[in-house]
Order: structure tokens, then sequence, then C-alpha cells
């Protein structure tokens, strides 16, 4: 059986900081096209949804090169990254209401 090398702190903390950097820099982007676009500005279609193609568009050509495991791994660890931090931050909060 082969043993994957162990993900110490350090590289649990860059990863944290790409996902933080890249999901406010697409939100601030998005938000801001969103906000300044006019309603109906590409042709009668949903703004946001035409944007969401365009953000497809962009990723599309690394997710290609990933390949079809690595993406699947990476959508995982993305959705485990959000579950477990808003599991931890709904519990911490729960804690500090019974501590009132």
């Amino acid at each position: 059986m082969e043993r994957r090398p162990k993900v110490d702190r350090e590289l649990t903390g860059e990863l944290v900081e790409e996902v933080l950097r890249t999901a406010l820099a697409l939100e601030d982007v998005l938000a801001g096209l969103l906000e300044e676009l006019p309603a109906g500005a590409f042709q009668g279609r949903d703004n946001a949804q035409v944007l969401m193609g365009m953000v497809v568009g962009s990723v599309h050509p690394a997710a290609a090169v990933a390949g079809v495991r690595e993406c699947r791994s990476a959508i995982a660890l993305v959705v485990a990254i959000r579950e477990r931090v808003l599991a931890d931050l709904h519990t911490a909060a729960d804690l500090a209401k019974d501590r009132d």
C-alpha cells in the first residue's frame, strides 16, 4: 500500500489562503460587474448566468489539463472545506451562546 505524505499545518494554511483569495477575488469582480451591468445587457439573458458561463469558460482549460479525477478530487476537497468550517463555526457560536 502506498503511503501518502503527511499534510502539515503550513500546507493546509496555503490551501486555505488560496481558496479564500480566489473566492474573494471572484466575488469582488462578479459583484462589481453585476452592479455595473444594465439589466438585460446580454440580449435579454440573465447577467449572472452569462458571467457564470464566462467564469466556466476561463476555468475550463485548466480543468481539462488537470483531468476528471483531479477535478472531482478538488471539488470534494472544496466541499469538505466548506462543510467543516461551517460546522466548526456553528459549534463555536453555540458554545459562545451557552457561556452567556
